[in-house]
């Protein structure tokens, strides 16, 4: 069986495959066409994710491409449904585009590695920290439901933390990060304590590993802007780049060497930052002080 994966991974794994088992055959995308009597701009729109793909066409090309055996016929189709499956798309009246492309790979990423350095990773948020961030971000007069819907997003995102499987994930952030009080009202800093008392937490699990560059390192790249990167479990899927920008955030899996630029600029990071163990007691101590 398929495993239970976002449907924006599993569409693109079902025309990878489509489209290499067409070729093992050494059919050209005419000859398939021809051969089902289909119009050759199905069997494109089909690989290249323009359309979605019936339950009968699917047994028409399997067929063709001589995939018979049950176990991997059951594959393609449970693959074919689960792509037609609804998930973060249902947010798309409160999250712009480029972020739910973001959050339709995120969930089945086994590495993530991410730059921080203004608010903490959404991730790594308590449930008030990131109401204070979504009502500081969206302009007056926005509505308290289209606030609680985009909390609602990130509160969910967090469950791959909990996962049996979860991905291994890498933070660095600079010292603002954590100095920054967010949530702070009438001078009271309780919010940002919780958090950072939640923040240690996390770093505690075997998979996340969280450390930060202090003010005394001076400038760093990680102040250029905040920029995710995705890598996963299967060799087909390349990497995919997450530039953070408000409306204007960009998901892109195109330019392999854009993101071996960030790959390195994150490399060049670590070698700045604190060990993960003086990271934890750098939070311990900003706590304290608030």
């Amino acid at each position: 069986m398929v495993q239970d994966i976002d449907p924006t991974v599993q569409r693109r794994r079902l025309r990878v495959r489509l489209r290499q088992a067409r070729e093992a055959t050494g059919l050209t995308q005419k000859d398939a066409a021809q051969k089902l009597r289909w119009g050759t701009a199905k069997i494109i729109r089909i690989e290249t994710g323009q359309v979605g793909i019936s339950a009968t066409d699917l047994t028409a090309l399997l067929g063709l491409y001589g995939i018979t055996d049950p176990d991997q016929v059951a594959a393609y189709v449970e693959m074919a449904m689960q792509s037609r499956k609804q998930h973060w798309s249902v947010y798309r009246d409160v999250l712009n585009q480029d972020f739910l492309i973001y959050l339709g790979f995120e969930g089945s990423a086994s590495v993530l590695r991410q730059s921080e350095s203004l608010i903490l990773p959404g991730l790594l948020q308590t449930e008030e920290y990131a109401r204070a961030v979504i009502h500081a971000f969206n302009p007056p007069g926005t509505s308290p439901r289209h606030m609680n819907r985009q909390l609602e997003v990130r509160m969910r995102r967090q469950e791959i933390l909990d996962r049996a499987d979860p991905p291994t994930l890498f933070f660095i952030l600079d010292e603002a990060v954590i100095r920054r009080a967010v949530g702070a009202v009438d001078g009271s800093a309780r919010v940002m304590q919780r958090q950072l008392a939640h923040l240690n937490d996390i770093g505690r699990r075997h998979h996340v590993h969280l450390r930060v560059v202090r003010f005394s390192h001076g400038a760093h790249i990680g102040l250029m802007g905040p920029f995710a990167i995705l890598e996963f479990p299967d060799d087909g899927d390349d990497d995919l780049l997450f530039l953070e920008n408000g409306p204007h955030s960009l998901a892109t899996r195109e330019d392999a060497s854009v993101i071996s630029l960030y790959l390195k600029q994150f490399a060049e990071l670590e070698n700045h930052a604190l060990s993960e163990a003086d990271t934890a007691d750098l939070i311990d101590e900003v706590r304290a002080q608030m």
